[in-house]
């Protein structure tokens, strides 16, 4: 589980993330959307552990491991896949006798045991990006931290890792940042709308439309009209009441 409480966050005078709060059940995939600017990016950073809030705290579970895959993760081009993930394994702490073990497992899980020997600087967009999330799942986390992890993929690259993080989903739990609305429509449990660095609607999907009013209309529509309301109200009573029971 994870517990945002009150997470605040300035650059200069913009405050990117005012008075952020909100809990994600155990086994749960969470996504965080809003548009430019809303503070989806640094919230996720800020759980990671790679910027400090000014105010507020996250709590995760009692023994988490958490993973964190940043946007565009930088990887060395001359190793290869095999040599990645093991390379991450060593770092995460895996201990020697396990490691070969611990990369053939993963290799599997993001479908690139044909690819193991090969250089990551010779991969495309895709592949990379599954290269980099074998590199986080090596160390086994509990809780995976993911900032726009389809960046720059094509629609058929952007389905097959939709489908990957629904397969993880339930053994983790996944906090992930994305604009691209149409990937997590049909597999986040949870949907988190930020705007302004304020939550604005929490729920499940059904819920953040209902709160919208947009009925049948595709998410990246309700998002952009709850967004479109934070300057004139609260976040939605329903959404929000519904955050709260799932937490409690």
């Amino acid at each position: 589980m994870i517990t945002v409480d009150g997470l605040g966050r300035r650059f200069g005078r913009r405050a990117a993330l005012d008075g952020v709060s909100f809990t994600v059940a155990a086994g749960t995939l969470c996504a965080l959307c809003g548009g430019n600017g809303a503070g989806t990016s640094t919230l996720v950073r800020v759980v990671a552990g790679f910027l400090d809030a000014d105010r507020g705290r996250v709590t995760l579970a009692p023994g988490a491991r958490l993973g964190y895959l940043p946007e565009g993760a930088p990887m060395p081009p001359e190793l290869t896949v095999c040599e990645y993930t093991r390379h991450r394994a060593t770092l995460a702490g895996v201990p020697r006798g396990a490691r070969d073990a611990a990369v053939a497992r993963v290799l599997v899980d993001v479908d690139l045991t044909d690819r193991a020997g090969d250089a990551i600087g010779k991969l495309s967009k895709g592949l990379r990006q599954r290269a980099a999330l074998a590199g986080v799942l090596v160390g086994a986390p509990s809780v995976l931290a993911l900032d726009e992890p389809a960046s720059g993929l094509d629609e058929l690259q952007r389905g097959e890792l939709r489908a990957r993080l629904r397969a993880l989903a339930g053994e983790r739990t996944i906090l992930w940042s994305t604009h691209e609305l149409s990937d997590v429509e049909a597999v986040a449990d949870q949907i988190v709308v930020l705007a302004e660095g304020r939550v604005v609607a929490d729920g499940d999907v059904a819920a953040i439309k209902r709160a919208a009013g947009t009925g049948d209309a595709p998410l990246r529509e309700a998002v952009a009209a709850l967004a479109g309301r934070a300057a004139i109200g609260p976040p939605s009573t329903e959404t929000t009441a519904a955050g709260a029971e799932r937490g409690a």
